[in-house]
């Protein structure tokens, strides 16, 4: 088979319920021929038979890739997995269970290759009534990658890299369990062009209670820790100024959400309010002290 164009990469755990729709929404993209696609799956340990199949579509199509160790590492850790196990020269990323617009893949794509950026978002949205992306809309093309990424608040997948900028950033941050705070902040802060779809290219499925993002303080958890490795690096003032109002505001929010009575009165919220009127940082004992208090946080998922 020719070396794919896109590889589409994803982690699995217990979607077996729908995986055969998200394989045929990947399968009818349009514009490509049927060789410049691929479809990456690495499974988490999976126990309700999306192993099984995701290797018989394997079977079937030489096109899937099916990666499986037997162990439960979470989705940083495999997305990464996915990427360095892709032939195709972008990958377009993807939750197992989300959908895209049939002419996603060509809008993102056509977008790089028309303006040389080496990665695209979009908006997305909770919804099933899925739509295509008009060939007409406005993308942002940001000076200032990082400092546009962290401002928005990307936490979405459907993104389209540059398989060798994904590569170059290290990926998802692998200390952090899900990949959806820290992967596009790392792959922000390593392109030198990026681009923003101003309409939508991402339909995420509604929510159940399995769902990780149910777990608010794990949110935090994972935001927290993926944003504070940027206050070390050599990055913009604004950059800088965005990733500090992000740990403000989750400082902050994590207080609020931990069950304390009247988190109004700590000395969080009045942080978060100095931080709001002046831009004041937190100290390095401010945020030493939120780790702390973060690691020792039950009930949350981490990389073992």
């Amino acid at each position: 088979m020719a070396k794919p164009i896109l590889s589409f990469i994803s982690a699995v755990y217990n979607k077996a319920d729908v995986l055969a729709e998200t394989l045929a929404c990947l399968r009818t993209q349009r514009g490509f021929s049927v060789n410049e696609l691929e479809f990456v799956f690495v499974d988490d340990k999976s126990t309700d038979g999306s192993l099984e199949f995701l290797q018989k579509e394997a079977e079937q199509d030489s096109r899937v890739t099916v990666i499986s160790d037997g162990k439960n590492m979470g989705p940083a850790i495999r997305f990464n997995q996915a990427a360095k196990a892709a032939k195709g020269n972008w990958v377009l990323a993807l939750d197992a269970d989300d959908i895209l617009p049939v002419n996603a893949a060509q809008v993102m794509l056509n977008e790089c290759l028309t303006n040389e950026a080496q990665l695209v978002f979009g908006k997305s949205k909770r919804s099933l009534d899925v739509v295509e992306i008009p060939y007409d809309a406005n993308v942002q093309r940001p000076a200032d990658p990082l400092a546009f990424a962290a401002r928005k608040k990307i936490v979405r997948m459907g993104i389209l890299a540059e398989r060798t900028l994904w590569l170059e950033a290290g990926g998802a941050d692998e200390s952090v369990f899900i990949q959806d705070q820290s992967l596009p902040l790392r792959l922000s802060a390593k392109a030198e062009q990026i681009a923003y779809i101003e309409d939508y290219v991402y339909f995420l499925r509604p929510a159940d209670d399995s769902n990780l993002s149910a777990n608010v303080m794990q949110q935090h958890h994972d935001r927290f820790f993926s944003l504070l490795p940027f206050l070390k690096q050599d990055i913009s003032a604004e950059a800088r100024k965005a990733i500090v109002s992000q740990i403000s505001s989750t400082i902050w929010k994590s207080h609020r959400d931990n069950g304390r009575a009247l988190p109004q009165l700590s000395g969080a919220h009045w942080q978060y309010l100095l931080h709001k009127i002046t831009g004041k940082e937190n100290s390095d004992q401010e945020l030493a002290a939120t780790a702390d208090q973060l690691r020792a946080l039950p009930n949350i998922r981490r990389p073992d």
